[in-house]
């Protein structure tokens, strides 16, 4: 008996309900899951608050962009007959299904907040009404102000969702101002910048971007579903970082003036040497190979020049050996240069450091599809 009314309940849900559902699904996307969001059991935290926490989840999951949510009230506002409203008062999970597939929905999702001693639970399930079966279930236990109920159930929300936003999964493109940084979503670190791209699952995520002597940067980011979006990270170095930064790039570009100048200082020693035994003893040794004795014997401008053509030959490799010092010279002031970090990098940063350092540090973790807000620590 009690089978058959059920029956005939769900049939007259239907039959009140046909005309406007068919209204409303020629007017939606095919691609989005019709869910129906029930009102959250109380178990002592308070019916307000229960009530308040269900529209939470409920505007979470609508607010991925996935899905067609309906809310308690909307299908309170959909029965039109009292008579069917006040079937909305049952609580087995038959006559929930029964309801969610006369009001079209393809799942269900149902749940309780209770309190034990100082900790809150939170307890959500999402149920396949076709196959009237549970899909996936969440706990979360936590002690904490309102405050963090507030988080918790948005965590709770989105994890009861993972399946589906893992299959949406979003193209984020990277650009990091540094190199060496490590990058963790939601908590897992996935690689290490330079980094192109990530694919990572729709919804709000928690990226955070982190190296040492740097300001940790954190944002919750919205992937979008299947889409392609770009994320540009600037971290902010800390004082004291600044300050050996600044003080190794300046040691090194000292350095690479300092070569450059001995560079210069080689090459133009070398090439006054050369220009010196080119006009003092050139002459001698070019007479001696062209065999112009100068009026005397091999022998005698041999012993009378032998001295200035020794000189020559010395000047000549001291010449050579200072060009060749020279150019190892600039190659090591190249080296420098290239290599060594700019020593006013991080310039901008100056004027900065105690106001990031002492109002940024403390600021709280932000969270939600719609919160693009930075978080600030330190690392």
């Amino acid at each position: 008996m009690r089978l058959i009314v059920k029956m005939c309940c769900g049939f007259c849900i239907f039959l009140t309900l046909a005309g406007q559902n068919r209204l409303v699904w020629s007017q939606e996307s095919p691609k989005k899951i019709r869910i129906a969001v029930l009102d959250l059991k109380d178990n002592g935290v308070g019916k307000d608050v229960a009530s308040l926490l269900t529209g939470i989840v409920t505007n979470r999951i609508a607010e991925l962009g996935l899905f067609e949510v309906l809310s308690r009230q909307d299908i309170k506002n959909m029965l039109t007959h009292e008579q069917d409203k006040m079937l909305l008062g049952c609580t087995e999970a038959s006559c929930l299904v029964d309801i969610g597939g006369a009001l079209g929905a393809k799942e269900l999702i149902s749940g309780e907040l209770g309190r034990v001693g100082n900790k809150t639970v939170i307890n959500l399930q999402r149920i396949d009404i076709r196959a009237a079966r549970v899909v996936k279930r969440t706990e979360r236990q936590f002690e904490g102000t309102h405050e963090k109920l507030l988080e918790e159930i948005g965590y709770a929300a989105y994890h009861l969702m993972e399946d589906v936003l893992k299959a949406a999964s979003g193209t984020v493109l990277l650009s990091i101002s540094e190199e060496g940084a490590d990058i963790a979503v939601d908590g897992k670190t996935v690689g290490t910048s330079p980094m192109d791209k990530l694919v990572i699952p729709a919804g709000p995520r928690d990226v955070r971007v982190k190296k040492s002597g740097f300001i940790q940067w954190a944002r919750t980011v919205h992937i979008e579903p299947k889409g392609v979006q770009l994320l540009e990270v600037s971290m902010i170095p800390s004082a004291s970082f600044i300050e050996g930064y600044e003080r190794d790039a300046n040691h090194k570009r000292l350095w690479a003036w300092i070569t450059m100048g001995s560079a210069v200082a080689l090459e133009a020693a070398a090439l006054g040497l050369r220009l010196y035994t080119w006009q003092e003893y050139d002459p001698i040794e070019d007479d001696y190979n062209s065999q112009n004795f100068r009026g005397m014997t091999q022998a005698e401008f041999y012993t009378k020049y032998k001295d200035e053509m020794q000189t020559a030959e010395t000047l000549d490799t001291v010449a050579l050996g200072m060009g060749l010092a020279g150019i190892v010279a600039g190659a090591v002031s190249l080296y420098f240069f290239l290599e060594g970090d700019d020593p006013n990098r991080y310039d901008k940063y100056r004027g900065l450091r105690q106001p990031l350092e002492t109002s940024m540090g403390n600021i709280l973790p932000c969270f939600g599809p719609g919160d693009f807000g930075l978080k600030w620590e330190f690392y």
